[in-house]
């Protein structure tokens, strides 16, 4: 049979009959391929006799069914990888003297839909009248030219037909009579006088639920031609990939958008609107994946975010500092056009720039997926309260002031990491959960790293002595780990005006408690620091003292700290083997004393302020435990509860998953805003 072209669909010259007849072939074409499920679940094996299976069982995947030619034992059997069970104590498989491998019932016990040894799916009328739906798959090469060659986008044609339909059937399979035996519905499901919704059937069928639920790879069913190239696949989230293409993706794309549609994976504009459901990430790796920071992993990588999807090149790198020694790891994702990883491919997902380089954030330490986005998305909120000053908001808005033409274009930077619930699968199979994340590029602060006082510092692995930067850095000293305390992420190139901006800082931030209140605003932004220590005291962010945040400055003089890596907020220890006081008082044991002095030195200073903004935020109910709620629940929702006891299985050593969740997180909000009442005077 040939397949239709695009050109049997669009054109002027192309008529309404001429149009449901290249569809109508298409339609019965694809319903002629074959979904050979019970091999892509498992596999079937045939033996002479049970002894020679028990030889050869450790060679059998689970999930498969034996077949017993001969003795006593003779018969149909599920093996789950341990044991074999009569298929006929299973509600998975009929006898073996059935044509069927698998049927569907009615609740009379009649059999209304069956999957039959030869692998086709057939239906069954009230006179047991077969009607076999889908064959043999043949043709599957010229279903892929197809696929590939089809622009679904200028389909406006059938966009017009579905519209003005008055059937809500797309395709209708009948009778001799008329009577119809099948309907493919508008919104993309099968119906039949016998079946309601094959769906809702499927879904009761309790042993193919508890396989799929405990399966660790991406891709429940593949389609491939003759020579077993892969030509699409069925995922855990009810996806249809065909060459590539979210099917179901661009058909409600299509609905939605019609032809005006901008599809990422086809125009190749990676952006993204901020995702309402998990992004999903397959990585197909070249080799094992980097366990240390000393080589990239290369390969290619698929994203999927709300039925849209990009493909590219990808390298993958272990990311971060102290949490490297963590099995589960974070890693940063390079995106490329090439396979030569020589052109580099942004990506932008909701109000950020775009970004070539992503984060899989593992949240190793934080079961719950909350803190790290959470904190961040606390803070955004807090930053969006601030009365407008200037013409910004945010401390990267500053940017802008004062700029005409190209200098005031909005850059989307917001000086803080966004990031959105995700999944990640390597080589089809589960990875992990965790996070979707921009990182700490400079750019996202606005920073032009060819100015040498246009300063953004990242920390190392240690607390750091605030007041001797300039020190730190010509010495070169390092931390815990032989790191360097510090490294520039601008300027590009660190010049003798760069430190003079640090030693004028040291100065600063060493001086007595008079000098430091009197010098204040010159060296810190009033808004920006007591906004930083009101929101590390609510959350208790002790490691955002020394070392977890961003030290940015755009003048060289007047310096900002924005938040950055908070997965041990809300309580946490660092280890996440357990919860601080909520009643604690905002230190860390390994903080420089001269560090612990400057924190009570600004608190000192800005006391009477941070008093009226600590009021704003309780009575704005920002800092409030139903907000935590919500930010917590926004997150923690994205991610279903079967994906996450898959995670608890892959990493069972997860140390927090015992105690860490939302419930734990609100709960301890609610405490520690108790006790900051009467730390702030706070009066409702």
């Amino acid at each position: 049979m040939t397949v239709p072209s695009d050109y049997d669909f669009i054109g002027n010259t192309i008529t309404e009959s001429q149009f449901k007849n290249a569809l109508t072939i298409l339609l019965n074409h694809i319903r002629r391929m074959s979904l050979d499920l019970v091999e892509a679940q498992g596999g079937n094996y045939s033996y002479a006799t049970m002894a020679l299976f028990d030889v050869d069982k450790i060679n059998v995947p689970a999930n498969s069914t034996i077949r017993i030619a001969q003795g006593s034992d003779a018969g149909l059997y599920v093996w789950d990888g341990s044991n074999l069970t009569p298929a006929q104590e299973s509600n998975f498989f009929e006898s073996s003297n059935s044509e069927n491998i698998y049927e569907w019932k009615d609740n009379a016990g009649n059999v209304v839909l069956a999957l039959n040894k030869k692998g086709q799916l057939v239906s069954y009328d009230e006179d047991t009248k077969r009607s076999i739906l889908l064959t043999n798959q043949e043709d599957i090469k010229e279903l892929q030219k197809f696929v590939d060659e089809l622009n679904l986008n200028n389909i406006s044609v059938l966009l017009k037909l579905f519209a003005t339909s008055d059937s809500s059937d797309i395709q209708r399979w009948e009778d001799n009579n008329g009577l119809p035996l099948l309907r493919l519905t508008k919104k993309g499901k099968l119906k039949s006088p016998q079946i309601d919704d094959i769906e809702l059937t499927l879904s009761d069928i309790k042993f193919v639920s508890d396989v799929l639920a405990q399966r660790q790879s991406s891709k429940l069913l593949k389609f491939c031609d003759l020579n077993n190239i892969e030509l699409g696949y069925v995922d855990g989230f009810s996806r249809w990939i065909l060459s590539g293409v979210d099917v179901l993706g661009e058909i409600q794309d299509l609905k939605t958008n019609g032809t005006a549609s901008s599809n990422v994976s086809r125009l190749k504009q990676y952006v993204f609107q901020p995702p309402k459901s998990l992004v999903q990430i397959y990585v197909t790796s070249n080799g094992a994946l980097p366990s240390d920071k000393s080589y990239k992993a290369q390969g290619k990588v698929e994203v999927h975010i709300d039925g849209q999807s990009f493909s590219s090149y990808v390298s993958l790198e272990v990311q971060g500092s102290s949490s490297v020694g963590y099995p589960k790891k974070n890693y940063t994702l390079g995106f490329f056009s090439d396979a030569g990883y020589s052109q580099a491919v942004k990506v932008q997902v909701g109000d950020v720039p775009a970004h070539d380089e992503w984060i899989f954030k593992a949240n190793y330490v934080d079961s719950s997926n909350c803190r790290n986005i959470g904190g961040n998305n606390l803070w955004e909120a807090m930053v969006q309260s601030r009365t407008s000053l200037n013409g910004y908001k945010r401390e990267v808005d500053q940017f802008y002031v004062s700029k005409t033409g190209n200098d005031a274009i909005v850059t989307n930077a917001t000086g803080h990491v966004v990031g959105y619930p995700c999944v990640m699968y390597v080589n089809d199979e589960f990875y992990g959960v965790g996070s979707f994340n921009i990182g700490k590029k400079y750019f996202n602060y606005n920073l032009d790293r060819a100015k040498p006082t246009q300063i953004q510092i990242d920390w190392g692995g240690s607390q750091c002595d605030l007041t001797k930067m300039y020190d730190n850095y010509t010495s070169g000293a390092v931390d815990y780990k032989g790191d360097p305390v510090f490294e520039f992420k601008s300027p590009k190139k660190v010049t003798n005006a760069t430190l003079a901006c640090l030693s004028a800082w040291d100065a600063f931030a060493a001086s007595s408690q008079s000098s430091f209140t009197q010098n204040a605003n010159t060296f810190l932004n009033k808004q920006n620091a007591i906004d930083y220590y009101l929101f590390s005291d609510f959350t208790l962010n002790y490691d955002g003292l020394g070392k977890n945040f961003q030290f940015v400055s755009w003048n060289g003089v007047q310096f900002n700290f924005m938040p950055y890596d908070l997965d041990s907020i809300f309580g946490s220890n660092y280890s996440g083997t357990g919860t601080m006081p909520a009643n604690g008082v905002l230190d860390i044991s390994d903080l420089p004393q001269n560090s612990r002095d400057f924190w009570i030195k600004l608190k000192t200073a800005y006391l009477s302020d941070m008093k009226l903004r600590y009021k704003q935020l309780r009575d704005a109910k920002i800092f409030h435990e139903d907000n935590v709620y919500k930010i917590c629940m926004d997150l923690a929702s994205k991610y279903p509860r079967d994906l996450i006891l898959t995670e608890f299985g892959k990493w069972p050593d997860l140390p927090s998953k015992t105690y860490s969740n939302v419930n734990q997180i609100v709960s301890w909000s609610k405490q520690r805003l108790a006790y900051l009442d009467t730390q702030y005077e706070y009066i409702a």
